[in-house]
């Protein structure tokens, strides 16, 4: 098993937060699950299927990325808006 470096770690915990926060913005619940690798985003009130598990882990290209549950990439960690689009158009929209 690989150990993440401490810069790697911080660098992680730094997206996962400010993933968590956006979200929290555009009014949506989040949960994070496991500290540096995933959040579970719900809406308010909404029913409990209606949630999605995004995680934060390496692309093929060793690239920080978010992926839906299910292992699609959304983007690249750094880009927080798209990924908070993204995610609130699945789980409040539907789509």
């Amino acid at each position: 098993m690989i150990t993440p470096t401490s810069t790697a770690r911080e660098s992680a915990d730094g997206y996962i937060d400010r993933l968590a926060t956006a979200c929290k913005l555009k009014g949506l619940v989040v949960e994070i699950i496991e500290p540096s690798t995933r959040l579970k985003i719900s809406t308010a009130g909404g029913h409990a299927l209606m949630a999605e598990l995004i995680s934060l882990r390496p692309d093929r290209g060793e690239v920080l990325a978010w992926h839906w549950s299910w292992g699609a990439p959304i983007c690249t960690a750094d880009d927080i808006d798209f990924a908070v689009r993204a995610i609130f158009r699945v789980i409040a929209d539907g789509r």
